[in-house]
Parts: C-alpha cells; sequence; structure tokens
C-alpha cells in the first residue's frame, strides 16, 4: 500500500469527531509539499506570453521524454531521436498510443525502477466496460486538486469555502433519511447521488438551506436533477448564497447550464479532463472556452489523416502527453475525445491552447442506425419544452436500428409527453432508428454515481445475431 493510500485510509476509518479537526487546518499543509508547489506555479504561469508558455511546455516536455526514453521499454528505441532534436520535434515522431495498445502491452509501458516509485493503482470509469488500470504517482492526487484549485479561483473558490459535492463516494453506513455526510479535510457536505427522486429531493434542498454552501460540485447529470426538481416545485432562484456551480466528470449537455444557473442563480463553471491525467482544460473568467493547463501536459488535436490541425475552427481528436506522471508516462495517448481547435488568445490575458466542443468517445456516443449508420447522441439533444416533465433519461440499444428511450416521468407526466417525445426523436432519426419511449420508475447508476447516457448491448458488426 503506497504512502497516499496508507493516510487516505486512515482518515476515511476515523469517526467524525477525530475528522472534524482535520478541517481547520489550512489546506496547504494538509495537501502537502506537491500541492503547494502547483498552486504556487500557477501564479506565474498565467501571466506568461504565449512564446513563455512554449518555452516552459518545451522544457518540461524534453524531461518527460528523456525519462520515457531511460526507463520505460516501450520507448527506448527512440533514445536517439529525444537526444538529437528539439523535444517538440521528437515527440512528432512518436507513436499515437490506444488505450487498446496500453491494455495489450501494459507491462511494456512501465519504467524500468517502477518498484522504487512510490505509487498507487487507479482505474478509469470503465462505462463502455472496458476499464483501464493504471498507475499514478503517489502525490497525484494532491497534484490533481491543486490543478483543480487553480481553475476555480476564477470563479472565487478558495480551498476552505464551503461546498456541496454530488459525486458517487461511499455512502454506505447513513442513517434512514439521511442522503449525505460530512468530509471535513475538503470542507464539504457530501450528497449521493444515488438516493435522488422527487421523494427525496425536497429533503436535499432543505439541508442545502440549512448548510448554506458557496459552491455546488459534482455530476452535471446529479445537479442538473436537483435543478429540474427546484424548477418543478417553485423553489429555483430562491438564493442558496451561491457563487458558483462547479461540473465535472461528465460532459455537459445541451441545456443543462442553462437549467442549472436559473435554478440556483449562480455560474456554471466546467472543465475537461480523464483518469489518464494527460490533459486538463477549464474555462476562464470570461469565457466556456477549455484552457488548457500547460503544466499538465501538452496537448495536440489531430485530424483525421493524422496530421496536426492548426487553423481555428477546425476539428479533430484530443491526443495527449502527460508531464507530470513518472509511473507510467504516457506519450500522445488518444483519448477518443473530438474538439474544435481555438485561437490562443482569449479575454482573460492566459496564453493557453485552447479548445470546445468536446464529443465524447465514438464507441460510446453513438447510436447505431438500421444501415449501420452512426449518429452521434449530441446530435440527438433536444431543445424545448418535451422534457419539461421529465426528471431523467437514457438512451438503451439491444438492437441496430432500434432505441428505446427510458424516462424517468416527472409530475405530470402523460402519455401526450411520450408521444411528443417519440415523435420529436422520429423527426431527428428518420427511418433509420425506431424510436420507443419507455417509462421507468429509476435508472441505476453507474458504480462510481454517474448517469450513463447510452446503453448499448449490439453484437459487433458482422455478428449473425444482428442479421
Amino acid at each position: 500500500m503506497s504512502p497516499f493510500e496508507s493516510r487516505r485510509l486512515a482518515y476515511e476509518r476515523m469517526p467524525a469527531w477525530m475528522k472534524a479537526p482535520v478541517g481547520w487546518i489550512p489546506f496547504g499543509f494538509v495537501a502537502g509539499a506537491s500541492y503547494r508547489r502547483v498552486v504556487a506555479r500557477g501564479g506565474r504561469i498565467d501571466r506568461l506570453g504565449r512564446t513563455e508558455v512554449r518555452s516552459y511546455q518545451e522544457r518540461s516536455l524534453a524531461e518527460i521524454l528523456r525519462f520515457a526514453v531511460a526507463q520505460v521499454p516501450a520507448y527506448r528505441r527512440f533514445r536517439d531521436l529525444v537526444e538529437r532534436h528539439k523535444a517538440s520535434d521528437a515527440l512528432k515522431e512518436f507513436p499515437l498510443l490506444s488505450k487498446d495498445d496500453l491494455q495489450a502491452n501494459f507491462v511494456n509501458y512501465l519504467p524500468r525502477d517502477f518498484e522504487r516509485l512510490p505509487h498507487y493503482e487507479c482505474t478509469t470509469g470503465g462505462t463502455s466496460g472496458n476499464q483501464l488500470k493504471f498507475f499514478v504517482d503517489d502525490d497525484s492526487q494532491a497534484v490533481e486538486t491543486a490543478f483543480m484549485h487553480r481553475q476555480w479561483a476564477r470563479v472565487g473558490y478558495a480551498p476552505r469555502c464551503r461546498k456541496a459535492t454530488f459525486r458517487g463516494v461511499d455512502f454506505s453506513g447513513l442513517k434512514d433519511g439521511l442522503f449525505w455526510k460530512a468530509n471535513p479535510v475538503y470542507n464539504e457536505l457530501q450528497f449521493s447521488p444515488f438516493h435522488m427522486s422527487d421523494g427525496t429531493l425536497g429533503a436535499y434542498w432543505e439541508q442545502l438551506e440549512r448548510y448554506r454552501p458557496q459552491f455546488l460540485h459534482g455530476y452535471p447529470s446529479a445537479i442538473s436533477l436537483l435543478a429540474g426538481w427546484a424548477e418543478r416545485s417553485g423553489v429555483a432562484g430562491r438564493s442558496l448564497g451561491l457563487r458558483a456551480v462547479l461540473l465535472g466528470s461528465e460532459a455537459l449537455e445541451a441545456g443543462q447550464r442553462e437549467l442549472i444557473e436559473r435554478a440556483f442563480g449562480a455560474r456554471v463553471y466546467s472543465w475537461y479532463g480523464h483518469s489518464e491525467r494527460v490533459i486538463l482544460g477549464g474555462e476562464c473568467e470570461v469565457s466556456p472556452a477549455y484552457h488548457q493547463f500547460p503544466d499538465y501536459g501538452v496537448m495536440e488535436i489531430l485530424g483525421d489523416d493524422g496530421e496536426p490541425v492548426v487553423d481555428p475552427g477546425e476539428r479533430g481528436e484530443l491526443v495527449g502527453t502527460g508531464l507530470l506522471n513518472r509511473s507510467l508516462p504516457l506519450i500522445r495517448y488518444r483519448t477518443g475525445d473530438r474538439a474544435r481547435l481555438l485561437p490562443a488568445v482569449c479575454g482573460c490575458g492566459r496564453a493557453f491552447d485552447r479548445f470546445d466542443e468536446v464529443e465524447g468517445r465514438w464507441d460510446q456516443d453513438y447510436v447505431i442506425g438500421k444501415s449501420w449508420a452512426k449518429i452521434s447522441i449530441a446530435a440527438l439533444n433536444m431543445h424545448g419544452p418535451v422534457f419539461d416533465r421529465v426528471a431523467q433519461y437514457q438512451y438503451y440499444q439491444k438492437a441496430r436500428g432500434a432505441m428505446d428511450v427510458r424516462v424517468v416521468p416527472a409530475p405530470g407526466f402523460d402519455e401526450s409527453d411520450a408521444a411528443a417525445l417519440a415523435d420529436a426523436y422520429r423527426r431527428k432519426v428518420g427511418d433509420e432508428v425506431e424510436v420507443r419511449v419507455v417509462v421507468v420508475a429509476e435508472i441505476p447508476l453507474t458504480s462510481r454515481g454517474k448517469l450513463k447516457r447510452l446503453v448499448q448491448e449490439i453484437p459487433p458488426q458482422g455478428d449473425p445475431k444482428t442479421t
């Protein structure tokens, strides 16, 4: 067990009365030197001009590439290349690395001194059934938290601000009628995303009014569920004193930002990142575009031809090289996500790489039509009143060319709403997909408390069961 895992386990096993004093200690001391170093660096990085940002990344990239070719078997053959060329030029000669490549040859990507590097094991969410196991440095949680605090500071957050979170942590042992628990180390009240329904959300809201958080933090699916309930119940707009709503770990869908901002009277702030820790981008004070942290990773956006996208407005796949993790260096890692390149100029004054319009991994986020057409679930987003009396929904496919829209109804939902929904989807997909609206009592969340928008159980193309 790594030092980080030992500390976390010790904290989690403490009784509540012993945890409380942890919240009185300045967070920088609790989080440690790595946290303080990353936070301090943020002030300098934010003030760099474009040339200085590139120079900083060049030096940082050279360090991680030298480490990789000296330590990682898969990269040793590039040692001469790294020694002879500028880091950014050498990087272009490294092969792209996919999740499947990494899984198939995992040991080949571990450094020679792996056992001597303090580390711990993580996994990706695995909502597509393809979970990835990987390793991060022992100080990774402190470093990741520092980056989160750096970007949240743009909307007024400080480490000891009071926040309410809606994320998939362990909620075992809760007393009947209680759907939250205190977490003093982050000065937060953690609300369960696993118990949210029209029958319980009134209690959630009352507890929020008592707690008076300065920030909400969590999954868009959970917080938008609460926001929709607030609008239907007539409490939307009632001030909780929020400064911002911090959304992450899921894509922010069309209409969710507006719904949440209406319900809570506070700005929505979101960011882009993933468990593999190669790209992290957050909004700024003046723009919803993602600003890639130059001291976190090197971002590329590659077109379908594999060449870098260079003109603002062009789209391509996000590919990242992490600058910080020695336990499993990932070089030119394919995220499977697509995004639009934006100019590296913003009214906030930062000179970071910028991007927006992120679309998720194709194998998770496409409905399959009768002709094997791939229909992005982003294209299925609805505008207007058709979801006014829907609490939650999910797409389900077990055969190509047919899709169920699973709906958890809100009060007032009736057959006419179901018919309107089905008609709206049919107008979008035409004859390519048969659409059926199915009313359900609940939609199970993933083990991490997230709502998986599309559940797909279609055999692969060519399987006789599909013909």
